[in-house]
């Protein structure tokens, strides 16, 4: 999942427990160091990607880190300051948009923070291995697609994810180059590090997805609201 106001920009898409937040937006070792993994991480991919090649795509996103199911809903709580400041609201699409020649998933962030919304929609798509690409975006009227006007696809979530590995999220010329980092990881946990037009911690769960994101220069925090 992804989004909302310049902070919360990538991938919502789209994410624990409140003293797991807390634990993991303290330091590298809040989740937990695992001993080093055997995967192959995001080793042979080419990131980003300037023109996916459709036949390498699937028509489902399924990775358990960032599970993608249309009609899902995910609801966080926006606090800072030791106060509540607003939410923000996911929904995964119905239906699919065409981009580049493949069929992306499409995931609507609705963003309410201090009286003011926003929305942004973010268009992924999986490839045959596992991961999960960025492949567009819409946004205050404007918007990006890979293969078009130089803009490439930026891997949001892999396959394998690896403690350490980085990558590009996007590359769209008058954007930020935007990254991503895998600071934290453990066998149900992964924490990333994004940086663009600001810096946002987030923490993701297997099976679940995006469960919590910190704003690092806004100074907020966004908790998953469990059932």
């Amino acid at each position: 999942m992804t989004t909302g106001p310049r902070a919360v920009r990538r991938p919502l898409a789209a994410g624990v427990l409140a003293a797991g937040l807390a634990l993991g937006f303290t330091g590298c070792a809040g989740i937990g160091q695992p001993e080093p993994y055997d995967s192959p991480g995001i080793n042979g991919l080419v990131v980003p990607t300037p023109t996916p090649s459709p036949g390498d795509f699937v028509d489902v996103v399924d990775n358990p880190w960032l599970p993608l199911e249309p009609g899902a809903r995910w609801t966080y709580d926006v606090t800072g300051d030791g106060s509540s400041s607003g939410t923000i609201e996911v929904e995964v699409l119905d239906g699919t948009v065409p981009v580049a020649g493949l069929d992306a998933t499409a995931v609507e962030t609705t963003v309410d923070l201090g009286g003011t919304t926003s929305v942004e929609t973010d268009l992924y798509a999986q490839d045959e291995a596992g991961n999960v690409w960025l492949v567009g975006a819409d946004a205050d009227g404007a918007g990006w697609r890979a293969g078009e006007g130089g803009a490439g696809a930026g891997l949001a979530m892999p396959a394998d994810p690896r403690l350490g590995d980085g990558w590009l999220t996007y590359d769209v010329p008058g954007l930020p180059r935007a990254s991503r980092t895998i600071e934290d990881q453990s066998d149900d946990m992964v924490q990333t590090r994004d940086e663009a037009d600001t810096t946002t911690r987030r923490v993701y769960e297997k099976g679940v997805g995006l469960v919590g994101f910190e704003d690092l220069d806004a100074g907020w925090t966004a908790q998953l609201v469990r059932p």
